[in-house]
């Protein structure tokens, strides 16, 4: 049976597949961004070099502030009740995401899922006085997303043989290695795709439980 799905947030549950660009346009801060952006992308920069260069352009920006920009990012069509069907099947829904912990975890409250894994922001300050303080700590580094899951499935006894992993890019290949089952939404590159056991061509996950029973019915009786 199928115990444990994990879900990349960012362009998988969520429209916009980049957290950081996003919220740099919502900002003003994409220029100057991009000014390291070439480096990180390269491996000039460690990843978190990158995150704390990220977030330091947000230096003292209210956490509420990017709360509500976080906020105003939909979720995909059908993720809500995607969500709501796998927890009913008694299904563990988590996220492994090398976006925004502070994200990640606004959504498990939201659709009851958990555990969520990110990359965390620093803040100075409690509730909405809280201000960005520009630290930043890098659990789930970009390429790094398949040890992640190895811990996480060894601290719940989950077998990859009982894991379905939905991601978007190749970021998300990881994910796709440890599980049973991996989805494919909306890819961005033919490797995400061909990687796949269920690819959901269009950015909306309202097909996804139809598909599982149809591939994978030991799984999903």
């Amino acid at each position: 049976m199928l115990k444990l799905a994990v879900f990349d947030l960012d362009g998988t549950l969520k429209r916009e597949r980049d957290p950081y660009v996003y919220l740099h346009r919502r900002l003003g801060t994409l220029e100057a961004a991009d000014a390291f952006t070439a480096k990180g992308i390269s491996g000039e920069i460690s990843y978190e070099e990158w995150l704390r260069l990220d977030t330091g352009l947000w230096t003292d920006r209210p956490r509420a502030l990017l709360v509500q920009h976080l906020r105003e990012n939909p979720y995909l069509p059908g993720a809500r009740e995607t969500v709501a069907g796998l927890k009913a099947r008694g299904v563990i829904v988590a996220i492994i995401s090398s976006g925004l912990l502070l994200h990640a975890q606004m959504v498990a409250e939201e659709l009851g899922i958990g555990p969520v894994l990110g990359n965390e922001m620093g803040f100075d300050g409690e509730g909405d006085a809280a201000v960005v303080n520009g630290h930043v700590t890098a659990y789930v580094p970009y390429g790094g997303k398949r040890a992640v899951l190895a811990r996480l499935q060894a601290e719940l006894g989950v077998t990859p043989d009982e894991t379905l992993a939905a991601g978007d890019t190749r970021s998300d290949l990881g994910l796709f290695s440890l599980a049973a089952v991996s989805v494919a939404v909306q890819p961005d590159h033919p490797d995400v795709a061909s990687a796949a056991q269920i690819v959901l061509a269009n950015a909306d996950l309202h097909p996804l439980l139809e598909r599982l029973g149809q591939i994978a019915p030991h799984l999903w009786p």
